[in-house]
């Protein structure tokens, strides 16, 4: 069969991912009366030179329409992985769309090893692991291949964690698609008709029903125009050490040198980086200068170790694949969880999920431990953008106080927001309503059934 027989297509204006966070084929169509572009495609043949702080239009194209789908998952992270299996295990068509070569995220590429707010402090004071469900599983898996260690905030070795999410994603029936990233999407009366992605084959469109935005960077939900903060916050990048097993405490002249935290893996340990503060996660040029500036600090650091008597064979095993960003796009959603809620046990009625803590924090000027921070619930309200019917923000992205930051942009909270948002995205594209009229009852019925914590 040839491809024009069973591709469609959609003319849509791809000049406006240069600028403005939507486009609508029946708006191109009547804005062919446009302001003249700064620079016209046709006179740089003349010989032109272009400048910074120009502009270029990008010509109209024809973009292929290659697959339509229950649900679309944006990033392949902890946050996208868990929502794609459970859209999948729900009988859901389910394509997961991943930028890098792996699923993970930066739980695995990003070598941020550590599944963070495993536990919390129940009505009863019993500290207790609050995370089950998808999260609960992929850690029951890795710990049965011997490659979970610790029962409160494990860590998991990285290309396991790979392995499993392969497995899981397969299992559940989801199409992945590596390689390819968003770049825009296509808005009609607050509903996003298709989803345009970069890939190797060109740009392409998959037309969802329902669309979850696992990103981290809340990509999806910018370019749909829905309203958000960004936070600047600490950037780093994380290595791993290995021979660590072979450091020689009995050289003369031994010192203990800072060689990180303990993996699955005999002799090789993970070395986590603060980085720089105050970073803005989507300036491009903030990102290249942090990652080159990074990776020689590493190399130098690490040469600086193997200097030192008893750590001769101690080596860099590897760099993160991705750079370490904590924090960037936080939505401005239906429900704004906040300090306060996570702190007094609030409830909710539209619960999709239970966290954790990993950390201290300061509540009404007391420093309160890790154990002694109770878990808390998350609203499904706080997924919900406030324009896009089809459209539910999971992972670090979704809406919260900043004083939560470290709670909510972490590996367990991540899991925990895509398993609710891949259940409800299932339920509303089966149900053919929006995210917003979902029956959150029916959603929580899923999620109960696929074992996860609604508290």
């Amino acid at each position: 069969m040839k491809r024009r027989n069973f591709i469609s297509t959609v003319a849509v204006s791809s000049g406006a991912l240069l600028g403005a966070a939507q486009c609508s084929p029946q708006k191109d169509k009547q804005t062919a009366a446009a302001p003249e572009p700064a620079v016209k495609p046709d006179t740089l043949a003349a010989g032109l030179k272009l400048q910074t702080g120009a502009s270029i239009l990008e010509p109209a194209r024809q973009i292929p329409v290659i697959a339509e789908t229950d649900v679309l998952v944006a990033g392949g992270g902890p946050a996208g992985v868990a929502a794609a299996i459970a859209a999948g295990r729900a009988g859901a068509k389910v394509i997961l769309v991943e930028r890098y070569n792996h699923l993970g995220g930066l739980w695995t590429g990003g070598l941020v090893l550590p599944l963070l707010s495993t536990h919390g402090l129940d009505k009863k004071g019993g500290f207790k692991q609050v995370i089950f469900g998808i999260g609960g599983e992929i850690n029951s898996r890795l710990r049965e291949l011997g490659m979970s260690i610790e029962e409160v905030n494990p860590t998991i070795d990285p290309e396991a964690g790979k392995y499993v999410l392969d497995a899981m994603t397969r299992e559940a029936g989801v199409r992945v698609l590596y390689h390819c990233w968003v770049s825009n999407v296509v808005l009609e009366n607050g509903w996003i008709k298709a989803v345009i992605l970069e890939t190797k084959s060109g740009r392409v469109a998959v037309a969802p029903k329902l669309v979850v935005d696992g990103t981290g960077d809340g990509d999806v939900l910018s370019l749909a125009g829905e309203s958000y903060e960004n936070m600047k916050y600490h950037i780093g990048l994380v290595h791993r050490l290995g021979n660590i097993d072979k450091i020689d405490k009995s050289r003369p002249g031994f010192e203990a040198q800072e060689i990180g935290l303990p993996t699955p893996v005999e002799g090789v340990n993970w070395f986590n980086m603060h980085g720089d503060d105050d970073q803005d996660a989507l300036d491009l040029n903030a990102l290249a200068g942090l990652q080159q500036k990074y990776r020689i600090q590493i190399w130098e650091n690490v040469q600086k170790i193997r200097s030192k008597p008893g750590y001769e064979k101690v080596f860099l095993l590897d760099t993160a694949a991705q750079l370490g960003v904590r924090m960037s796009r936080i939505l401005d959603a239906e429900y704004r969880l906040t300090l306060e809620d996570t702190m007094t046990y609030k409830s909710f009625e539209d619960v999709i999920g239970v966290s954790g803590a990993w950390t201290s924090l300061m509540y009404k000027g007391k420093r309160v431990t890790m154990r002694e921070r109770p878990w808390w619930q998350i609203p499904y309200r706080a997924l919900l953008p406030k324009k896009t019917e089809n459209l539910i923000a999971a992972g670090r992205c979704f809406c919260f106080e900043k004083a939560l930051v470290e709670d909510t942009r972490i590996i367990g909270t991540c899991l925990v927001t895509g398993h609710g948002a891949g259940a409800a995205a299932a339920v509303a594209a089966q149900s053919g309503v929006s995210a917003r009229a979902v029956d959150v009852k029916q959603v929580q019925a899923l999620l109960r059934q696929q074992n996860a914590n609604l508290g």
